[in-house]
């Protein structure tokens, strides 16, 4: 385990609690919401701005300052396809926003759901059924992601698929957008959203090549739900997301299934609970903040153990972490090695091989074989049932 000054996945949870406050000479952080940044070992962080952060960017732009250490990073700019404008005059990077190495792809539905630190009019507990947000025409998504794989150290597609009535939850609108991306691009699609009430919802999106698939209970516990997110807790309920999440699990690979839990809306005891809850249902749990807080709490702290904790049992369960690549908007539990003395390293060794381009394209065609082998199922299925 790296020293604690040196230690990135420390590091990581540090800024992803106190956020960052950047340089005065850096104008270009100044007007941002949040910063990407590689620390040591590939270890990426998406860092939002608190001026009162005890962590800073320091003159240096690849250095940050964290109370009296300094660490060298790399400070992650805008690449340049983002400024680029398709044929409507609309900035690709409005359509395509690049984190750490993942495309990211936001299919409104009028919710904020991802958006850290937004309470959208559902999670208010205001159904929205008429404007369902903004939504790319699919050739300007393909157009968006090429400039952003082409520009920039693009090497996945995320879909972050907001809120849309009816059992499917949306994702009839999504599938045109899935459809077009296997075409264009040899890539892992990894997809956010809520959960269907149809459970062959997951079955089909995994058959149209979803390799990764996120329903974030972000509170951890019902009371918490209800406290925050009382329109969640209206319109799915806790128990929506769990039984979605158990069913992906016995759809997708190992590890490819996940939920994010916000660290800041309920107390360790809850999270600990949660975070029991979902590995045991083979779930990976990330973790995230709603917004950046004060320091001299304990939280780092609470969090470094719930995370070294959550590490042990997830490899005790034998659940693979190969799928948690250059994941910057949480903190993951392959980020939580660094945090255990005498962690195992054969995950370390994956994640490391899958990194060069020769691991990348066994990974996807492992990936492919497993969903070939399980389609035909899932085809049937769907064709009785004419969706």
């Amino acid at each position: 385990m790296p020293s604690e000054d040196s230690n990135p996945a420390r590091l990581k949870l540090a800024l992803e609690l106190y956020g960052i406050a950047p340089a005065t000479a850096r104008r270009d952080s100044d007007s941002a919401e949040t910063i990407e940044v590689l620390l040591a070992d590939d270890v990426w962080a998406s860092a939002r701005i608190n001026s009162a952060s005890p962590i800073s960017i320091a003159e240096n732009p690849d250095v940050i300052r964290d109370r009296d250490t300094l660490s060298a990073v790399r400070v992650a700019h805008t690449p340049p396809f983002a400024a680029r404008r398709n044929s409507r005059a609309i900035e690709l990077g409005a359509i395509a926003a690049m984190r750490s190495t993942w495309v990211t792809v936001a299919l409104g539905g009028g919710c904020a759901i991802g958006a850290a630190g937004k309470t959208c009019a559902l999670c208010q507990g205001r159904e929205l059924t008429e404007h369902a947000g903004e939504l790319w025409p699919v050739d300007e998504v393909v157009e968006a992601v090429r400039g952003a794989f082409d520009d920039s150290d693009a090497e996945f597609v995320h879909f972050v698929l907001g809120y849309f009535p009816g059992d499917d939850a949306g994702f009839a609108t999504l599938k045109p957008y899935l459809e077009t991306i296997d075409r264009h691009f040899d890539t892992i699609v990894a997809v956010t959203m809520h959960p269907p009430a149809d459970l062959r919802t997951i079955d089909l999106a995994y058959a149209l090549g979803v390799d990764v698939i996120c329903f974030n209970l972000e509170a951890a516990s019902e009371e918490a739900m209800l406290e925050h997110f009382p329109g969640r807790a209206r319109f799915y309920g806790r128990e929506r997301y769990l039984t979605a999440l158990t069913h992906a699990a016995r759809i997708f690979p190992s590890g490819a299934v996940w939920s994010d839990l916000l660290i800041d809306l309920a107390p360790k005891a809850a999270l600990k609970s949660a975070v029991t809850e979902l590995i045991a249902a083979r779930v990976l749990p990330t973790f995230g903040t709603f917004a950046p807080r004060g320091i001299g709490d304990g939280a780092l702290e609470d969090a470094i153990e719930l995370a070294a904790d959550a590490f042990e049992a997830a490899t005790r369960a034998g659940i693979s972490l190969n799928w948690m690549r250059d994941i910057s908007t949480s903190f993951t539990i392959l980020d939580a090695r660094y945090l255990v003395s005498g962690a195992p390293q054969f995950q370390s060794l994956i994640h490391q091989l899958s990194r060069n381009r020769l691991g990348a394209l066994a990974t996807r065609s492992l990936a492919r074989l497993r969903r070939r082998l399980r389609v035909r199922r899932v085809r049937a299925s769907f064709d009785s049932s004419r969706l």
